[in-house]
């Protein structure tokens, strides 16, 4: 591609999934704490060959999709949710006409495709370059049979069929002229590729995966969820339970400001550190990332770092809420003790509560921040400094 040119992705998840029942369109439905198709938008926004992506949902699922889909794992790539047609077709269609002016490449991806990979990405959008137009598909594995009523009417070559999947990738103009195309005869196809077909040009076949199913039946969230390791019998929502401990201790210093929680509490001495040294925070970042094995804060923030230096952990607090939200996890709660004999917390309890809830975007009633003393003795009870030990729990 030229400079300047952009690579959009269009989510197409504007279907009702009558075949699944239930109240709740399945691409919200989660695997583990993640939905069906945050799961599917994540792929595309961690894909670095991906500049845009487009997500298209039923209008009554508009702001579900953005406050528990975009909002709540931080999908910066998201540059607009819009409502699905009466068809995919219209779907699809009206996601392209609202993509920059600049896309010279679009992929088009089922939402109810959780587990495409980013390797698969990456082929399709290397063979959409140089072929104009491709789409991942894996040989079928059955025997093929066409019917005529109830009997079998013939037996088709299996190895010419290919199980088509998603995404099916395409040059811009390509696309433009083949849906301008099928809506001129009234025409509509179960696929992007149908389309390129009827205007005769040639659709290049990338090997994708089998692992890349589309959630069509109940028994397809159970297969996504094995192939994810996450299985039934963690509980009664399938979901995995982890906890996570963290602690850290700051010594006293003189000309800082105390902070604590993200509060700055008036006090003789603030904390030695090279960022706010917030022990608070500290600790409660160390059990998070500790809860999702992702090592600690130091290997994210290191006091090495000038970036870092007098930095408010408030901002750090947020970086590794977005991490663990990346990785799927979902915070169950928090639980968190300031360990000092001076100065007296309570006062502060509840503001600390309140920004640490939003920066993490859960509820309140998930956080509990308490304080006690050691009367006198050890680092804390010589007034030295403080300590903060922190125990949270979370859901893949």
């Amino acid at each position: 591609m030229y400079k300047g040119q952009r690579t959009a992705a269009i989510i197409a998840a504007a279907g009702s999934g009558t075949r699944m029942g239930g109240a709740v369109n399945k691409q919200f439905m989660s695997i583990g704490a993640m939905p069906v198709l945050a799961r599917a938008v994540k792929a595309f926004c961690d894909n670095a060959k991906i500049d845009d992506v487009y997500i298209v949902v039923r209008a009554a699922d508009a702001e579900s999709c953005r406050s528990e889909i975009v909002e709540r794992y931080r999908f910066d790539k998201v540059r607009k949710i819009l409502a699905g047609g009466d068809q995919r077709q219209d779907s699809v269609h009206n996601a392209l006409k609202e993509l920059d002016p600049n896309t010279a490449l679009v992929l088009v991806h089922d939402g109810a495709r959780p587990l495409v990979s980013g390797g698969t990405i990456d082929d399709v959008v290397a063979a959409c370059s140089e072929h104009g137009a491709a789409a991942a598909g894996v040989p079928v594995k059955d025997t093929i049979k066409v019917v005529s009523g109830k009997f079998i009417a013939g037996t088709p070559d299996r190895t010419s069929l290919v199980s088509i999947q998603t995404p099916q990738g395409f040059r811009k103009d390509l696309l433009d002229r083949a849906f301008q195309k099928a809506y001129e005869d009234d025409f509509y196809g179960t696929d992007e590729t149908v389309l390129l077909e009827r205007i005769d040009e040639k659709v290049y076949i990338v090997m994708g995966e089998y692992s890349n199913i589309k959630i069509t039946t109940p028994e397809d969230i159970a297969i996504c969820g094995a192939l994810l390791g996450i299985h039934p019998e963690g509980d009664a929502g399938g979901k995995i339970m982890r906890v996570g401990t963290g602690y850290d201790v700051h010594a006293f210093a003189e000309h800082r400001k105390l902070i604590l929680g993200g509060v700055e509490i008036p006090f003789e001495k603030g904390l030695l550190g090279h960022s706010d040294a917030d022990v608070l925070l500290h600790a409660i970042m160390d059990a998070l990332l500790g809860a999702c094995a992702l090592a600690d804060i130091g290997r994210y923030f290191p006091d090495t770092d000038e970036n870092y230096r007098g930095i408010s952990s408030l901002v750090l607090l947020e970086k590794v809420g977005d991490l663990i939200g990346s990785e799927g996890y979902e915070i169950c709660n928090i639980d968190a003790t300031v360990i000092a004999e001076r100065p007296k917390i309570a006062p502060y309890i509840h503001q600390m509560i309140k920004h640490i809830a939003e920066v993490l975007k859960i509820s309140e009633d998930k956080v509990n921040i308490k304080g006690t003393t050691t009367e006198g003795l050890g680092f804390c009870g010589r007034g030295e400094g403080i300590a903060a030990q922190a125990v949270v729990a979370v859901e893949l």
